[in-house]
């Protein structure tokens, strides 16, 4: 995580802070939650830091059931020499804590994709996509960079220039996902179908296939 640190109205320099991540739907925590600025910021100046986060089981809230996860995180730091605490929320993107183990073979994809309840499933469209969005072979590869892997590829029966393609993610806190994504030719636009038991992190796992189809 970046912060910047703008010292707008202090005459003490910053120079130490404490950071604090309350829980959230990502399990994140910061690694140290000491931060020494070098140099300090001094008044009127600002200055950059940089946050190792990690994953932490015991950071993931309870969510209450038929509830969507939270995409934000709260977050409080510290002045240590004036004892001024700042409080703030940032939207984390969900495809941050994909895994590089989210791969499946077919069968076990189609296995998992069955077991599911099609009650379950959460749908969206994405349009108005860049045109590397629209090209399955691109669209795989920045998949693929971000930890969501393909599983196969076929055309839609009797739905001429249509094309589906299936992909897997895990989040390093042990979500699974599943997903199909449905292309017809010549239009920027793109159909999601997901699949999880996780269905509180249902919609962040959707926004963040969206995410990767825009940008």
């Amino acid at each position: 995580m970046e912060l910047d640190i703008n010292n707008i109205s202090c005459a003490v320099p910053v120079s130490s802070l404490a950071i604090q991540l309350n829980k959230n739907s990502f399990g994140l925590s910061p690694a140290s939650q000491q931060l020494q600025c070098n140099p300090t910021v001094v008044q009127g100046n600002s200055g950059r830091h940089s946050v190792e986060l990690v994953v932490t089981p015991s950071m993931l809230p309870t969510i209450p059931a038929n509830q969507p996860a939270n995409p934000q995180v709260q977050v409080a730091i510290k002045n240590m020499a004036t004892g001024n605490v700042f409080y703030f929320a940032v939207n984390f993107n969900f495809e941050a804590i994909f895994g590089p183990d989210g791969a499946l073979d077919r069968t076990a994809f189609i296995d998992a994709w069955k077991s599911i309840d099609d009650r379950k499933e959460l749908y969206g469209t994405v349009s108005d996509l860049p045109a590397a969005s629209t090209d399955i072979d691109q669209i795989q590869a920045k998949f693929t960079a971000n930890n969501v892997f393909f599983i196969a590829r076929r055309p839609v029966p009797n739905a001429e220039g249509q094309e589906v393609v299936y992909f897997s993610m895990r989040t390093v806190t042990g979500m699974e996902f599943l997903a199909e994504l449905t292309f017809k030719q010549g239009i920027n636009a793109c159909k999601v179908c997901l699949k999880t038991e996780s269905a509180s992190y249902g919609v962040l796992a959707r926004l963040a296939l969206e995410n990767l189809l825009r940008n």
